[in-house]
């Protein structure tokens, strides 16, 4: 495994000394007071380093003394959220080892279904509970949200929040997530959270997290450092200088995949009310919550594979992602998985 160490250094030039190990209380104008604890990577001769790499200090600098003006969006700071869909029966058990988080579009039937009849047909492996839910947004379509209400009486495994569901809304998606797990599914070990067009390797996924000595503090994936913000306007992920103005962007997650620990979902979702809004969601949830919250980032060797190159493969990675969006290449690895591993699981109905 490869451990990335969260923030930590000291600066010179700053008017009071600054500690690594610093945990400041926060007060934020919805009149609670965080406690959230952080390492600082702080500039030394105008150079800060993260895991041996330099990079700026232009982020961190700017997010010490953030204006309470950039903290008054309604979803992301005041957590004004509504399910409009919400399974109610997910963490009712009393010990769930897993809960995979499936973020998908409103209109992905298709990818849902594959996603139940393949890994997430297993409720059960290794005598550890899984449970899955596929977080949406709201659609205007209404023959679309009459399929999607039919499809949640018959599944009872979709959450739907009060936002428009777009991929510049997928932000606002993640903080979702989050206020949910806070309020309906807290009693879980570790939380996955995918896009719809990965494949987990559930006989390896499983004892890899079972064999784990330490089940808090995880946060886990694809991780990617100096990544700098697209500045072409024909770009997909086009970033203004207004919006983002740093020329890097802090070590992130990947969007893909990500494992945590039930604590570390608490602690960014805390960090949500601190941190403003920035509409690239992995970047956000994956990068700025983790920065601010002090957690440390994991990236394991076998963690993720294109999943077209890796058909014919023995599936040794913990996930593999569509990248040629192929369905029946998604059948065909679940197949794969379930031969080489010779699966001996529990399946839901």
């Amino acid at each position: 495994m490869i451990l990335i160490n969260s923030y930590s250094g000291i600066q010179g030039g700053l008017e009071r000394n600054i500690t690594s190990n610093i945990i400041p209380n926060i007060q934020t104008q919805f009149g609670k007071r965080l406690t959230i604890q952080r390492k600082l990577l702080i500039r030394s001769k105008g150079v800060i380093t993260y895991n041996g790499r330099n990079i700026s200090t232009d982020f961190e600098l700017f997010y010490m003394n953030v204006s309470t003006n950039k903290l008054v969006d309604p979803l992301i700071h005041k957590h004004r959220y509504t399910s409009l869909r919400n399974t109610g029966t997910t963490c009712t058990e009393k010990h769930v080892f897993l809960l995979v988080l499936v973020y998908s579009a409103t209109y992905k039937f298709d990818e849902r279904h594959i996603i139940r009849k393949t890994f997430g047909s297993v409720s059960k492996f290794d005598n550890k509970l899984i449970k899955y839910v596929f977080v949406l947004g709201q659609t205007m379509n209404d023959t679309q949200q009459k399929e999607i209400e039919q499809e949640s009486v018959k599944y009872r495994d979709i959450i739907q929040g009060n936002f428009m569901d777009s991929y510049r809304n997928l932000t606002y998606k993640r903080v979702f997530s989050l206020f949910w797990m806070s309020r309906f599914c807290y009693n879980v070990t570790y939380v996955i959270k995918i896009d719809d067009d990965i494949t987990i390797n559930i006989p390896v996924l499983i004892p890899y997290l079972s064999n784990k000595q330490n089940k808090t503090k995880v946060l886990e994936c694809f991780l990617l450092t100096k990544a700098r913000p697209r500045r072409g306007k024909r770009n997909k992920w086009y970033t203004s200088p207004s919006d983002y103005p740093f020329a890097t962007f802090p070590p992130y997650c990947a969007g893909p995949s990500s494992i945590m620990s039930l604590d570390v979902i608490q602690e960014m979702y805390e960090a949500t009310t601190i941190m403003p809004f920035f509409w690239l969601e992995d970047v956000y949830g994956g990068g700025f919550l983790p920065w601010i919250s002090g957690v440390r980032i994991v990236h394991p060797k076998y963690y993720i594979k294109a999943l077209r190159a890796s058909l014919k493969d023995k599936p040794c990675h913990l996930f593999y992602i569509n990248n040629s969006k192929n369905t029946n290449h998604s059948y065909v690895m679940w197949k794969n998985v379930q031969k080489t591993y010779k699966m001996s699981v529990s399946v839901d109905n």
